[in-house]
């Protein structure tokens, strides 16, 4: 008698399986390259000359992709709210309100600590 989470086991150990399968594979055709420039760091299509042990390495690049992400987040929670703002009433647009009104806090705060400059 089949359980009713026949297919949820089944597809849990397809992915297992597949796993498996991928680090077997991988491991055991594993680059043989060990030259020392494959361990510099390298972004942008520009090679680097920091070392990571000596020098602090720059964040402002990864501090600026967080920012979008965060916006990019309020735009994916403010569009079925905005699709739907009418039939929820009230009590939705004060939850969106206080949303927004924690979004902006937060986006003058970066502006003012300099998040925004680009140097």
């Amino acid at each position: 008698m089949p359980s009713e989470f026949f297919a949820v086991y089944l597809y849990f150990g397809l992915v297992l399986l597949v796993t498996i399968v991928t680090l077997a594979v991988s491991s055991l055709f594993a680059s043989q390259k060990n030259e020392p420039a494959k361990f510099l760091p390298y972004e942008s299509g520009i090679r680097t000359e920091t070392h990571l042990q000596q020098q602090r390495f720059p964040l402002h690049h990864y501090l600026v992709a967080l920012i979008f992400l965060v916006l990019d987040v309020e735009v994916i929670f403010m569009y079925p709210w905005a699709v739907v703002a009418k039939s929820i009433g009230a009590f939705a647009f004060y939850e969106m309100a206080f949303f927004l009104i924690c979004l902006v806090v937060g986006f003058a705060y970066i502006w003012r600590r300099g998040g925004l400059k680009w140097q």
